[in-house]
């Protein structure tokens, strides 16, 4: 059979959304500044939908809510039972497409369920794609931080036989014209009726794309689901934060393995500093500039990862309550280990791995802490090496500052004295001195000037001037000589 002989009644797509609007970081009652973005891709999506009024949604949803709203743990946000009806002019044999938005606050997530559908009109499988015009409903668009689920349901018109074929056609007429099909990974039967899951195994939410067919082939199935929606729009909304905490995680460990790369360049460089005290410590200055930076980003990213995988534990507790919720309603028939398998399966991988990556991490904490401390000692041992090197010098510089000083004070004290013996001793009588020359020569000294011209002749002369001048010296260097001896033993007194 043709995948155009394959046909659904009842065709509807719904679109599970979930976009973070509260960080832990963040005051309660605070909201991320990107809270609103999924009500703003909701609202673009009246241009391909053809819904103008849709423009609107952001406008109809309050933002914030009020504190106890806050408070909530699952809260509607539009008035009337919390939904919006449109009806877009996009129609299939005469039928138009029906457009149901319903907007809610689980905790810290805002979350859409996005319905599109068609009634009473059988249609071939690949009528699929009026149900995403222009791609419209993919996570590319939508953009939610959490990530999202698609749940394609209808009523087969074949045999159970061709159920598989028909749910694999309905997917590639969902995603016609773009490359981003997801692979079956599981299937089962909830509720009566097979279900189908597909999943391109992206990591990141936003690349996401888990999709669900549910074929209707048992009279109970709908009238179940209606009751256990809530219950299942909780279970997805685990389902993304679990995926988006170990996205998270993987994220914090791939930036702390950078840094730990970055430890071991450094601690290698730490074995080669060089040899010269100068050089050595401003190497170890600039390193212990960055590295506490380093270790507190180091410590920050483990720490979260601890958190994200409190938070897997957390949401796979709660996942594990919606499941069972939904497990008290389900048939005799009815095999959901696709459901079971991410709880007892998926969960335990991210969560074991999460741990093997703290435990590979964690020594570097230790590492980066111990080389920290012995770059501090090393600093502090060459730092005060050049306190001493330094004090030392300064000593020695005051030393000889005094000690010049003290020869200069002791020179012009000196010069001083002698100048001011010169001067006494020139200012005089000068018979002393004729006394001494006459004494000498007093023939010469009498022929040549006689005794009435004799002081005013010595008193200009060249030999006067010597006489005091020697004086002056002589008393000069008798006080240089008797200060130096005072000064030397007071210094050595001091020392």
């Amino acid at each position: 059979m043709t995948d155009s002989a394959l046909r659904i009644k009842n065709p509807s797509v719904t679109l599970y959304a979930f976009h973070l609007c509260q960080d832990l970081s963040q005051e309660p009652g605070k909201f991320r500044q990107d809270a609103d973005q999924l009500w703003q891709h909701c609202a673009q999506l009246s241009e391909p939908l053809a819904i103008p009024d849709l423009k609107s949604l952001p406008e109809k949803i309050p933002s914030p809510p009020s504190q106890t709203a806050i408070a909530s743990r699952y809260l509607e946000l539009l008035p009337d039972h919390g939904r919006l009806t449109y009806t877009a002019p996009l129609q299939i044999e005469g039928s138009a497409l029906t457009v149901e938005v319903y907007p809610v606050k689980i905790h810290d997530t805002y979350a859409l369920d996005l319905t599109l559908y068609y009634q009473n009109v059988t249609v071939p499988a690949s009528q699929f794609s009026r149900l995403n015009p222009q791609g419209c409903l993919l996570a590319s668009n939508i953009q939610p931080s959490l990530g999202q689920t698609l749940v394609l349901y209808g009523e087969p018109v074949g045999t159970p036989e061709e159920d598989r074929k028909l749910a694999d056609a309905c997917v590639d007429a969902f995603f016609q014209g773009t490359d981003q099909k997801p692979e079956l990974s599981a299937s089962g039967h909830l509720f009566g009726s097979p279900i189908f899951a597909y999943d391109n195994g992206k990591e990141k939410p936003t690349e996401q794309c888990h999709l669900l067919v549910w074929l209707n082939r048992h009279p109970e199935t709908l009238n179940l689901v209606e009751k256990t929606s809530l219950s299942l729009f909780n279970l997805l909304c685990c389902r993304s934060k679990i995926l988006f905490a170990y996205d998270q995680a993987r994220w914090c460990y791939r930036q702390t393995r950078g840094l730990y790369g970055q430890l071991e360049e450094e601690v290698k460089g730490f074995k080669e500093l060089p040899r010269d005290p100068e050089t050595r410590l401003e190497q170890l200055k600039q390193k212990l500039t960055e590295m506490p930076l380093k270790t507190f980003d180091y410590a920050g990213y483990l720490r979260d990862m601890e958190d994200h995988k409190t938070a897997i534990a957390t949401n796979a507790s709660n996942y594990d309550t919606w499941l069972k919720k939904i497990s008290e309603y389900s048939l005799e028939d009815d095999n959901i280990e696709f459901l079971e398998d991410f709880l007892h399966q998926r969960t335990k991988q991210f969560q074991n791995q999460i741990q093997t990556n703290l435990n590979y991490l964690k020594p570097g904490q230790q590492l980066f802490d111990q080389m920290l401390g012995s770059i501090r000692g090393i600093v502090e041992i060459d730092q005060a090496e050049r306190d001493r090197a330094l004090e030392k010098a300064l000593r020695d510089k005051e030393k000889a500052d005094q000690a010049r000083e003290k020869s200069l004070e002791r020179w012009i004290a000196s010069v001083g004295i002698g100048l001011g013996v010169s001067g006494i001793s020139s200012q005089t009588d000068a018979k002393p001195l004729e006394a001494i020359l006459i004494k000498l020569n007093p023939n010469v000294l009498i022929e040549k000037c006689p005794r009435a011209e004799l002081q005013p002749c010595l008193t200009y002369t060249f030999w006067f001037v010597l006489f005091h001048v020697l004086v002056g010296v002589g008393f000069g260097a008798v006080t240089a000589l008797i200060l130096g001896r005072i000064m030397h033993r007071g210094g050595g007194n001091r020392e």
